[in-house]
């Protein structure tokens, strides 16, 4: 029996009332999309910094294509809110400068942060930037630019099946090295987009930004390029994770 687990199945799509995953490339994928058409914005891609050992979080990122693609699909009024490694901040604010007025800095710092390093400090957040145009959406609750809240580990992270082979070193247990706390996501959705609005990510992993928008009454679309991945998110969707 073929294990569709592992494999790639580009072109595929998952299609619910709720929204779509698509299991393509993000490049691809948004140079065939209409213009306008997210009222949000919100996703976490590669750092370029290997974690893990994985290939996909090594090969240079076209941040100046993602922040152009970026700005045409996203509605006028609408919000862009990406994660980045430090390296990457300055590369994705001023990409993200040519097409919107109102640039801030986002900082999740981890509550449950854990490791040692002899003679330096722990570090315990990551870096997001939220982009957007003068009369765009922002929710009426007061938030301030970080969240001090979202673990990061237990049962929420997905993990393999008990009959798949997975690595065992540090950073590869679970199913995906990178997966966002929900609470985190949760409060990105509620601030920058209304019920019924459309919110994209192209970097999906496991499909978190897809459960914190059908809870909250959005819709999503997704897209993802490991299809064990994809299979991962409609899991959650479901709610079979």
């Amino acid at each position: 029996m073929i294990d569709l687990r592992k494999l790639e199945h580009l072109g595929v799509t998952s299609s619910s009332e709720d929204g779509d995953i698509h299991n393509n490339d993000a490049f691809f994928f948004l140079e065939n999309c209409p213009a306008h058409r997210y009222e949000a914005i919100i996703t976490d891609p590669p750092y370029e910094i290997g974690i893990a050992g994985k290939d996909w979080d090594c090969k240079k990122l076209r941040i100046d294509v993602l922040a152009y693609q970026f700005h045409r699909v996203l509605k006028p009024s609408g919000n862009v809110f990406v994660f980045c490694s430090d390296f990457q901040f300055g590369d994705w604010y001023r990409e993200l400068s040519r097409y919107f007025t109102k640039l801030r800095k986002f900082a999740w710092c981890k509550t449950d942060s854990v490791g040692f390093n002899k003679g330096m400090f722990q570090e315990s957040f990551e870096l997001g930037l939220h982009v957007c145009s003068e009369d765009s959406y922002f929710g009426t609750e007061k938030r301030k630019n970080y969240v001090v809240s979202g673990k990061t580990s237990g049962k929420e992270r997905l993990m393999p099946d008990p009959d798949e082979k997975w690595s065992t070193k540090k950073g590869e247990k679970s199913l995906h090295p990178t997966q966002k706390s929900l609470e985190v996501i949760e409060s990105l959705v509620t601030s920058l987009s209304k019920e019924g609005d459309t919110i994209f990510d192209p970097f999906s992993g496991t499909g978190t930004l897809g459960v914190a928008a059908k809870t909250l009454g959005r819709r999503f679309e997704m897209v993802e390029y490991g299809f064990r991945y994809h299979i991962a998110a409609w899991d959650r969707i479901l709610g079979k994770e």
